[in-house]
Formats: C-alpha cells, structure tokens, sequence
C-alpha cells in the first residue's frame, strides 16, 4: 500500500472518530463566529466560522416565533453556512448561533442580527384577488417564489333567511386562480368573504373582508337548437357519426345506457350548434360517455378511455369562427371510484373567460372542436340573450 493511500485511510479514520458517541463527555464545545448573513424571503443565510473543537457535529441557528415557540435550524459543522427561515415579516431579526458536539452538548449562544426580506406568505397575500363568477366566486394568487402556502376562504351569505357558512383551504407552491362554487344563491345576493394566507411557519397575513355580487346567467333551452347535417357549415366540416342529438337531449350517459354521440373521425373534429337566435355565453357544461370500460368499475369509461377530454370553444361572429376558450379537462383526484361517478353526473364546467368571467359576443352559432376523443354525452350551455 502507498504512502498516500495509508494517509487517506488514516484522515479517513481520524473523522469517523468524530462521529462516535462519547457519553461521559459533558464538556460544551466552543462557540461559533458570526461572520454575516445575508436578506433572503422571509429568512437570511447566515455565514460562520465553526469551532476548533474536534467533536463539533453541527452548528445550530435558532430564534423565537410570533407564538413564542423556538424555530431551530441546523447545519453540518463542515459548511460554512445555513438558512434561517420563516420570519413573518421584513426588516432587521435576532438569532441565537451555537455549535453541538457529538454528546450532545451545546456552546454558549451567541446573538446576532440579520436582515430578512418580505416572506412568501405576504407576497401571496399582496396578489391575492378575489372576482364573482356566475354562480360562484374566483380566488386567484401569485406564488413566484414557489413556496408552500394555504389558502383560507371563509364566506358566508343569506339564504331562505338563514346565514350560511362554509371555509374553503387550498394548498399550493405556484400561481393558482381556483374556483369556489358550492355556492347556490338568489340574484344579486352578496356573499360576505374573508380571505387569509398561512405558511408551515405559523405565519399568517388576513386581507381585508370583502362583500362581493355573483354574476347571474341561465341555462341556453335547447328547444330551438338545431344540428348542421354531417359535411360543410361555415367552413367547417360538422362530424360523422351516428346520433348527433343525442349530445344535447338533455340526458346523459351515466344515467341513461348509451346516449351518447360518437364519430369516425380523427382529431380534431367538430360539433356544430345552431341556437335558434342569438345568446352571449358564460359557461360551457360537458358530460362524458360513462359504459364501455373493459373490467367492472365504478369509474367505468370516465375520465378515460375515449372522452373528449380536451376542445376548443368557437362562436361565429358573423365573419368567421372566432375563438372563445381552451378547455381541458383533467382527472380528478378522488378518494374512491364512486367519487368518480358523483363528478361524471355533474359533469365539468368551464366558464367561457375564466381569467375574467364575463359574457361573450352576441352569437348563435356555436362550434366544439375536440382534440382528442370521440364520445360525448351531453353539451350544456349558460349565458343570456342578446342585449
């Protein structure tokens, strides 16, 4: 064996020693220097200098919360620094620095001061809006930093002469806009909202209540619709297939065996609606072919198989088809496959500008492109006559 190598073997030796526990050892190793930190969101890093004490183990950074309780941070003793996160709010923080040996014993603290910069969980509270749907509300937020944060919604509003509450809790690292529609209201009925923003720190920053008024639309009766036969309409080639009306009688798969729409031809494909006179249009509501998956599920063909689970919204405004929305219907996650049958019955809505919920343009010329499947069960339209 060379030289080098028994020197190797031997450095390797020395440092496991400093992994073995001594349980007679009550000596407190040697404090650790503060060289400086530096702002980070919600937080600081902070740079040291450990110990000269062999047994150094880890060095710890430590301060007290908004609920009094110590927040400890630690760090491996050969680094040179660590974060200290979770402050609540910006500006100049103190922290305690210690190092810890292999027995456990700690140094004597050491106080230092740090800068940290607005956290996370107020710059999610400064993003936060709040916008009314039809018959629902929008709550929409910026997470740049990707930090995980919670989302509480509490709101409350009359009905039948009773006050009604309810809270809802999002959990997200990322921008989000999430709806909440559990909410069955009379027209122009306000809806009293609080809304707050909390970190797995313990931090929390509340918006000021809001009263908002949900936007109304109605359900588009399809007693005047009207389905171009299969080939050209406007441009566009209205799909093959066999029981068009299917689509829009009101009726859907999952309770009724095989009322469904399907065609032979690939994606993209298009259905085309006339509406018999002139709507502008809030939300679109679609239901999927339910039978037909191979084995015995609850599930069934839901969310699978060959749903159109992605299309595109068109109107004719007069001149050409013009684009409304992209809808994309994405898997839920549930908790047991009936869920699963619950959500088909309901079907998946998407509001027509679902950054901004609002009417679209007079039309009465309606067109479902899809781009991927070939069943659809039932198309269901909102939004008002032609102001």
């Amino acid at each position: 064996m060379g030289l080098a190598a028994s020197l190797l073997i031997m450095a390797a030796c020395e440092e496991a020693k400093r992994f073995e526990i001594s349980g007679g050892d009550k000596t407190p190793p040697g404090e650790p220097v503060f060289v400086g930190s530096k702002p980070l969101p919600g937080g600081a890093r902070v740079f040291f200098i450990p110990p000269d004490d062999e047994d150094v183990l880890a060095i710890e950074a430590s301060y007290l919360n908004a609920d009094g309780k110590k927040v400890r941070f630690i760090e491996s003793y050969f680094t040179d620094s660590l974060d200290v996160l979770g402050f609540g709010k910006a500006g100049a923080h103190l922290i305690e620095l210690c190092a810890i040996d292999r027995s456990g014993n700690r140094s004597t603290s050491i106080l230092a001061a740090v800068e940290a910069l607005a956290p996370p969980v107020e710059l999610v509270a400064k993003s936060l809006k709040l916008l009314p749907s039809f018959a629902s509300m929008l709550v929409k937020w910026t997470n740049t930093l990707r930090e995980s944060v919670y989302v509480t919604v509490e709101y409350s509003f009359m009905l039948n002469g009773e006050i009604h509450n309810f809270t809802r809790v999002f959990s997200t690292f990322q921008t989000e806009m999430r709806p909440i529609d559990s909410l069955k209201l009379f027209h122009n009925e306000p809806v009293l909202v609080k809304v707050s923003v909390k970190d797995k720190y313990g931090n929390m920053v509340s918006k000021r209540d809001t009263t908002i008024v949900l936007l109304t639309d109605e359900l588009i009766p399809k007693d005047r619709w009207l389905l171009p036969v299969p080939g050209i309409t406007m441009g566009i080639m209205q799909a093959d297939g066999v029981n068009h009306y299917m689509a829009i009688d009101d009726l859907i798969e999952i309770n009724i065996s095989s009322n469904y729409f399907i065609t032979t031809m690939n994606n993209p494909w298009n259905f085309i609606i006339d509406l018999g006179e002139e709507y502008e249009l809030s939300r679109i509501v679609t239901h999927q072919r339910w039978s037909g998956a191979s084995g015995i599920s609850v599930q069934g063909n839901l969310y699978s198989g060959n749903n159109v689970l992605n299309y595109n919204l068109y109107v004719w405004n007069g001149r050409a088809w013009q684009l409304l929305s992209r809808c994309n219907i994405i898997p839920p996650m549930v908790m047991s496959e009936t869920e699963y049958t619950d959500m088909g019955k309901a079907g998946d809505m998407f509001f027509i500008f679902p950054e901004e919920p609002r009417f679209s343009i007079p039309a009465r010329w309606v067109r479902l492109e899809a781009l991927s499947g070939k069943y659809i069960s039932e198309i269901t339209l909102y939004g008002r006559k032609a102001q």
